[in-house]
């Protein structure tokens, strides 16, 4: 075991949500009147005792010096008032490799050009890269498969429990930054341009591509869920989107001289923005009891994944959570319910339990089914049902197998300009953005937005949810990308 640096947080600690719009660690818990403060408020202990800042994280990191640091299992860890670790209440460690190399990229293209007349131009280029060296977490001391929940933490030899349980019995969680991924990306960009030639010019640009890796590192760079095979997440990247097509256009209307120039300096633009989908990534999470590749002890880092039957695109995320079955049905009503928590009648989702349970017997027996204790979920067709692992087992869910519903936008400006003298003029805009007020959603994992809102098994209500528009989930609302319909108006003045 190698360490260069390494910093802990307690067993109790929580994680960041992710951003300001669902993470508040800055904001007031109360209501704050406009022009007081948030010490004004009434606290816990009534008028004028003040209220406290910040949400409910509960994060520590220490850094100590390695003479601070006693790799001994007969002696605390780590110096103690600053941070107590126990093999009854274990810590989770940070570390880095010391040898750690610099991740490389190499980029590789090849176009070609030709010219239509004198305005109008294509671009066809193939374009790819490799990625060496990539950085990825992996949890060196992660508990070996076993349907016996106290495995995890045994120290006898010859159990599978965690590997260094016996010479740091004060560690759980082990989670190393090493050299461990690698990426590649393949695609065909076409890029049609046309100069402006009779008021008219537009550039348009499509990419088909496909981007791989067996780690992103994108938002809170995820353990593998096996961590002794790196190489089984092996598959589409966070990012990963097949085909974008981006135009943008403009339009200088002829104009006509009088009237006070209202009939010239006339001018229309657009930018058409097309993708589709991205992945959008499943975890279970020990938090929630769920840790079931290590027996349900709860001791496990946030990375099962659990079994599908049936086709992964059953699966789009959207505005609602995917159905969520919690037993089968009472009474003759479906227990199967969604985001708005009604009870599903339609045929296919209606009798999703049976299927579900259908699903489990081909991955479970009877002693290690975990159906009853997390419930499962059913595509809104009916047609492809997720069931938790069975104890003792990883699920046979892919990385990266589901896909979000994808992104529209349209953005649309009329421009006017006045001359009023040689040097001097003004320009005045109308803008729309999403003018037609395309509702996109987030992506349930937050690849571009790290919203982080609906990839949780645990979480029924919100799983396969991107719950917010991609601007809301950011924490950027209106301003950033794929919000509602805005207008504004301006004015540029030039001289």
């Amino acid at each position: 075991m190698r360490w260069l640096k390494s910093a802990a947080n307690s067993g109790s600690c929580a994680r960041s949500a992710g951003n300001i719009a669902v993470d508040p660690s800055g904001a007031c818990n109360v209501s704050v009147p406009v022009g007081s403060t948030c010490s004004a408020q009434p606290g816990p202990g009534g008028v004028g005792k003040g209220q406290t800042f910040g949400g409910t994280i509960d994060l520590g990191q220490p850094a100590f010096t390695p003479p601070d640091i006693k790799w001994s299992a007969s002696a605390p860890a780590f110096p103690q008032g600053s941070l107590s670790c126990t093999p009854g209440s274990p810590c989770t460690i940070y570390a880095l490799d010391p040898d750690l190399k610099t991740p490389y990229m190499v980029n590789y293209n090849f176009g070609v050009q030709h010219s239509f007349g004198s305005n109008l131009s294509l671009d066809v280029s193939y374009v790819g890269n490799r990625g060496y060296n990539l950085l990825a977490q992996s949890d060196v001391n992660q508990c070996g498969l076993s349907t016996d929940p106290t495995q995890c933490q045994s120290t006898a030899a010859g159990t599978p429990g965690r590997p260094f349980n016996t010479k740091f019995p004060y560690l759980q969680i082990i989670n190393e930054q090493k050299n461990a991924a690698h990426s590649n990306y393949n695609s065909l960009q076409a890029t049609l341009t046309q100069r402006t030639s009779h008021g008219l010019d537009f550039t348009a640009g499509y990419t088909y591509g496909h981007g791989l890796d067996n780690g992103s590192l994108n938002f809170q760079g995820q353990t593998p869920q096996d961590s002794t095979h790196q190489e089984r997440e092996y598959g589409s990247g966070d990012f990963d989107i097949r085909h974008r097509l981006t135009v943008t256009a403009g339009y200088a209307i002829p104009g006509k001289k009088g009237y006070g120039q209202l009939l010239e300096g006339w001018k229309l633009n657009t930018i058409v923005t097309v993708q589709t989908a991205q992945p959008w990534l499943v975890l279970d999470s020990k938090s929630g009891g769920n840790d079931f590749s290590t027996g349900g002890s709860g001791f496990g880092d946030m990375t099962d994944r659990w079994n599908i039957t049936g086709n992964p695109a059953d699966f789009r995320s959207s505005a609602n959570s995917i159905p969520y079955c919690a037993g089968p049905p009472v009474a003759g009503v479906s227990q199967c319910t969604q985001t708005s928590g009604i009870y599903f009648t339609s045929t296919g989702v209606a009798d999703g339990w049976s299927k579900c349970m259908a699903a489990d017997a081909a991955y479970s027996t009877p002693a290690t089914s975990t159906l009853a204790t997390a419930g499962c979920f059913v595509s809104t067709n009916g047609n492809s049902v997720l069931t938790p692992n069975a104890l003792g087992t990883f699920g046979n869910m892919g990385r990266n197998i589901f896909r979000d519903s994808g992104f529209k936008n349209v953005d649309f400006s009329v421009f006017k300009d006045f001359k009023f003298r040689e040097r001097f003029g003004a320009e005045f805009r109308v803008e729309f953005f999403n003018i037609f007020n395309h509702p996109n959603i987030a992506n349930p994992f937050g690849s571009s937005n790290t919203s982080f809102l609906g990839s949780l098994f645990k979480s029924p209500s919100t799983f396969g949810c991107g719950c917010a528009t991609p601007d809301v989930a950011a924490g950027n609302p209106l301003i950033g990308s794929g919000s509602s319909r805005d207008m504004q108006l301006g004015l540029k003045l030039t001289f």
